[in-house]
């Protein structure tokens, strides 16, 4: 195949990239922004109730878009946790089983079955089971995150018998899933060296390449705004659980002693569907939780410092790059920024613990040249490194490289 010749590439999500609520449709949208335009790209996920409304956005990225109706049981909900416990007797994960939805798999078998397709994208393991056995052109399966980590991570931090028992049970049923899946497609895309090295050594994955975490560099601009003076930040989906153990962290552990040294600090946090206990959060002095937002940029734009006190987490975290490129300060935790080529003290400021995390809050909201210094320079490095388009082009070189090794129809 011509370095230059267009592929049909058929890419399989668990849903629309609109709203642009979520780390992963965020990376996903940066990587299809561009290949839909190199590429032909047929688009196949669940179509949820209310996203009708986001079809011409999806349509406007260039995009054929074959979608199922499907629904998903809220998090927090009772039939969430019915679903939770049913998940105790099945030997897939509960966020893979979760995310299951066999007409789906019918839809992506009718178009392999249909059209000369140069190759599947499944993005990642949560949708594997929608393509494994089927035949097919060559594959590439995205990792956002080495799933079993996060499990990991979450069983070792988990409070209560009951609860830490049931995440190493999840977390091993991920190691068996995910470490499985690495043979049913022809390469693997990781976001960070550092999960490449992970899928390398855990696993012994030997088609793994790292791209790198790119940011859409002309929607998210720095001096779209003036800050608010003592606003601190936090922005991420609510309905994923590392947000939520890490925004309550900060408010208990961290938060009394910023709110200590600047009793004006206001402390937001942004993001989709919070739960019950985040949203109680607003209880304590300070503390708004604003929940989903339709731009996120003026939240952003207003914020003096932005945190990210992650404490468990996995891939890289797209949230940094954004505030960097608003020219805002990040406070982060070293999983926080893990994976990220950046440098403390230069683009960021890393804190661990919560006396070191909350002395960095204080001192940058107590100094507006700090902020700005470390701002600029952040925002500097975000814009000559973290492009969206080199990130797609290297994506690229990857689905080119699997569909030059191919040829003919293969196993998934």
């Amino acid at each position: 195949m011509a370095p230059t010749a267009r592929l049909k590439i058929l890419f399989l999500h668990k849903q629309i990239l609109f709203p642009r609520d979520t780390g992963g449709k965020i990376r996903v949208l940066n990587l299809l922004k561009h290949l839909a335009k190199w590429h032909d790209v047929t688009y196949v996920a669940n179509l949820r109730a209310g996203e009708e409304a986001h079809l011409p956005e999806m349509a406007g990225l260039g995009l054929r878009c074959e979608l199922v109706p499907g629904e998903s049981s809220g998090r927090g909900g009772a039939r969430f946790y019915a679903e939770a416990v049913r998940n105790l007797v099945s030997e897939y994960p509960f966020t893979v089983s979760r995310n299951y939805d066999p007409r789906v798999r019918a839809k992506v078998a009718e178009l392999l079955a249909g059209e000369p397709f140069d190759v599947l994208v499944c993005d990642t393991i949560v949708m594997a089971r929608h393509t494994i056995g089927l035949p097919g052109p060559a594959s590439v399966l995205f990792q956002h995150n080495v799933e079993a980590q996060i499990l990991k991570r979450h069983a070792d931090v988990a409070g209560g018998i009951l609860k830490r028992r049931y995440m190493r049970g999840q977390w091993r049923k991920m190691v068996r899933f995910e470490r499985s899946c690495g043979g049913h497609f022809d390469a693997v895309v990781a976001v960070s060296e550092p999960d490449k090295a992970l899928f390398a050594r855990d696993y012994g994955w030997g088609h793994v390449h790292a791209i790198g975490t790119a940011v859409d560099e002309e929607f998210f601009r720095p001096g779209t705004a003036e800050e608010v003076p003592g606003r601190v930040l936090f922005l991420g989906s609510m309905d994923w659980m590392p947000n939520q153990d890490g925004v309550r962290w900060f408010v208990r552990e961290v938060w009394p002693a910023v709110r200590a040294a600047h009793p004006g600090a206001a402390f937001h946090v942004v993001g989709r569907n919070p739960p019950a206990e985040v949203r109680g959060l607003a209880s304590v002095a300070g503390v708004t939780v604003v929940g989903g937002v339709p731009d996120v940029r003026p939240h952003l734009a207003a914020a003096a410092v932005v945190v990210v006190p992650l404490l468990v987490g996995g891939g890289t975290r797209l949230k940094i790059y954004e505030a960097m490129a608003t020219g805002r300060p990040v406070v982060s935790t070293g999983i926080g920024a893990e994976g990220l080529p950046i440098v403390s003290g230069e683009h960021y400021i890393r804190a661990d613990d919560p006396a070191a995390f909350a002395a960095a809050v204080v001192a940058l909201l107590g100094s507006a040249e700090s902020r700005r210094v470390l701002g600029r320079a952040a925002d500097a490095f975000v814009r000559q490194s973290c492009g969206s388009e080199p990130v797609a082009r290297q994506f690229e070189a990857v689905c080119r490289g699997v569909v030059a090794h191919r040829s003919g129809p293969a196993a998934v």
